[in-house]
């Protein structure tokens, strides 16, 4: 068998710096990939929570130990002095503050959010009415929605 002259041992370096950049590249995505996923089902929670608004039982506070909770079960660390809920009669404005740390090997990152959400408040006049009564006659009339 004859020797090939150009055939020294060599490692193809680009080929070697490539596979590493790759290896890197899915290191970093294996760990912010869920980390976003778990931002983003938050958000989603805080989205639908505002929507919810509009409803008698959801008042701020349930408004916030839901999102106390959903952030608890995702693992973040959020005070709950850093939920700020805002309601008037025409919109619901929700902030919430936190830092995200996500873990890479030898690298800890650590990203802030800030998430604010502003929606409208839509109240349905009700149109099946609330009966009241008198405790010496009877039924007095009909109470519906603005009356007071």
């Amino acid at each position: 068998m004859t020797a090939w002259k150009n055939q020294r041992g060599d490692v193809p370096v680009g080929c070697l710096l490539g596979f590493v950049v790759l290896v890197l590249i899915a290191i970093f995505a294996m760990s912010a990939i869920p980390a976003q996923l778990k931002l983003g089902d938050f958000e989603k929670r805080i989205e639908e929570l505002a929507d919810r608004a509009n409803r008698r039982e959801y008042n701020d506070e349930r408004i916030k130990r839901d999102i106390l909770a959903k952030a608890k079960d995702l693992d973040f660390d959020l005070p709950e002095k850093n939920v700020e809920i805002d309601r008037n009669d025409k919109r619901i404005k929700i902030r919430v503050h936190f830092v995200q740390v996500i873990q890479l090997p030898g690298y800890e990152w650590v990203r802030p959010h800030d998430i604010r959400l502003e929606r409208p408040i839509f109240y349905k006049e009700r149109r099946s009415a609330e009966l009241l009564y008198d405790s010496s006659d009877g039924f007095i009339g009909e109470l519906r929605a603005g009356d007071g």
